[in-house]
Order: C-alpha cells, then sequence, then structure tokens
C-alpha cells in the first residue's frame, strides 16, 4: 500500500524555488561584503538561516564546480610533465640552469597534488624556563598516538631521569 504524501508537511515547488533564489541571494550579499546578521535584516529571515543557507549554496557550488577543478589539475599536470620532459636530461648533464628550472617544476608538481602542506606538520611550543634550585623531568610522547605500542594507556615510563 503506497501512502499519500500530506499536504503542508512537504515544501510544494515553488516553495524550493523561492528558497534557491533567498540562498543566491545571501550569497550575492555575502559576495558583497555584507554580514549575516545585514542579510538576515534585509532579507527578514533569522541569522542562523543565512548561515545555513549561504553554507549550504557554497557547498552545492563546490560539488557543480569539483570535476572543472579536477580537469584543470588534469591539464596543469600535463603542461609541468610536458616542461619537465625536456628541462630534464640538461639538468642531469649539470646545467644548473635547468636543474633550478627542474626543481621549480617538480615543487609546482607538488603543490597542485597537495603533497607540500599548507601548515607545518611539528609544531613547537617553546617557553622558558628559569630555575635556581631543583629538578626538571620531561615526559616526550610521539605525535603520531602510535607510541602505546601494545601497552595501557595507564602506564607510564617506568624510570624518569632528572635533569640538574
Amino acid at each position: 500500500m503506497v501512502k499519500k504524501k500530506q499536504s503542508g508537511l512537504y515544501p510544494t515547488k515553488a516553495a524550493k524555488v523561492g528558497a534557491e533564489t533567498r540562498r543566491y541571494q545571501m550569497l550575492e550579499l555575502t559576495k558583497a561584503g555584507a554580514t549575516e546578521r545585514q542579510i538576515a535584516e534585509a532579507l527578514g529571515v533569522s541569522k542562523g538561516l543565512v548561515h545555513r543557507d549561504v553554507k549550504t549554496v557554497l557547498q552545492e557550488l563546490a560539488k557543480t564546480h569539483s570535476r572543472t577543478a579536477d580537469n584543470v589539475r588534469a591539464l596543469q599536470m600535463e603542461r609541468y610533465m610536458t616542461l619537465l620532459s625536456k628541462w630534464w636530461p640538461q639538468a642531469l648533464t649539470g646545467d644548473e640552469g635547468a636543474t633550478k628550472m627542474v626543481l621549480q617544476i617538480m615543487h609546482r608538481i607538488s603543490e597542485i597534488n597537495g603533497v607540500i602542506p599548507n601548515e607545518p606538520l611539528i609544531t613547537i611550543d617553546q617557553r622558558s624556563i628559569s630555575l635556581t634550585q631543583g629538578e626538571v623531568t620531561f615526559n616526550i610522547e610521539a605525535a603520531s598516538g602510535n607510541y602505546l605500542n601494545g601497552h595501557n594507556a595507564e602506564d607510564q615510563l617506568s624510570q624518569t631521569e632528572s635533569i640538574s
């Protein structure tokens, strides 16, 4: 037995079109520099709805253009590989200019393929400590989370050494 949709529970085609139009109005206002509060006031909706709708339309645009970005990336890779194949033999003979060009091309290839991270993989928080007496104990753990190697999380280092 097929259930019938109850009227009023599902948006009509006109309501869907209106919501889509409103999302793109919000996007245009956002591009123009308006804040979520300003957009909400201008369109007579809540700030939360503005936030959700702008996020939704940006996600839709990202999906639509991801294939285009992949195609552009593939074209760029072909161009870089063609250039690399032309400069590579000269670089192998010791030509300094060709070697620099090869390294630049390889760097660009790494960038478009995401091999080079946007942020450092390791961050160091260095603070200055001044002690006139006493001892300091350091406990260093692996950043990868694999430091337990089959041990319980409650296990501690069996012995620590003090640094004078």
